[in-house]
């Protein structure tokens, strides 16, 4: 008897994990901080992307143009496409999407929609100056980011690349070109296309 409910409690233990770990992978969501270089942390905070220096406890508002400032403050969301900032030529850099409410009638074509503008900026100290910016989501141009089915956030579809160094994006649909992919070469301080 012992030995048939130990088999049992094995069972019912492995169908337990399993359960919980396909609910893990239901999603990977993108990341809602980014490392930036001497352990600070970037994130989105009432409306601002706020610096946090932990070390020293000490919280500041990056500095942005303001017309970046201002597609924050009205940004119905902001991503990281990746869980940290990345130094090239000795410059760090950051990757930031900012969605827009795709209309002002949520009852509307692509009321619960969203426009994202993927943009790269260089920090330096509280100050980020924007090198590069693609709009690379939208409801209203059906234009989405590859999610691998919907089990992962759109927002990795965007990731540093290493070889050349850049950015890799990845579109589950555009409506011009279908799928598709394209690497965005760090060239001087800016980021363009690579002939494919």
């Amino acid at each position: 008897m012992s030995i048939i409910s130990s088999g049992i409690k094995a069972g019912m233990l492995a169908a337990a994990l399993i359960c919980v770990s396909s609910l893990a992978i239901a999603e990977t969501p993108s990341p809602e901080t980014a490392n930036l270089e001497g352990g600070r942390v970037l994130l989105q905070k009432d409306r601002k992307l706020v610096e946090v220096d932990a070390a020293h406890s000490k919280e500041f508002p990056l500095r942005f143009p303001a017309t970046f400032k201002r597609a924050v403050t009205t940004a119905s969301s902001v991503a990281f496409p990746a869980d940290r900032s990345r130094v090239i030529d000795g410059k760090e850099y950051i990757l930031v999407v900012v969605n827009q409410s795709s209309s002002n009638n949520p009852m509307g074509y692509c009321g619960a929609g969203e426009e994202g503008t993927l943009y790269v900026f260089q920090i330096e100290g509280n100050k980020a100056e924007p090198h590069f910016s693609l709009p690379v989501q939208s409801c209203l141009k059906s234009v989405a980011l590859a999610t691998e089915t919907g089990t992962k956030s759109p927002y990795l579809a965007i990731a540093w690349n290493d070889t050349p160094i850049g950015i890799k994006i990845v579109w589950e649909h555009d409506a011009d070109k279908g799928p598709a992919s394209q690497l965005y070469r760090f060239q001087g301080r800016t980021f363009v296309a690579a002939r494919q």
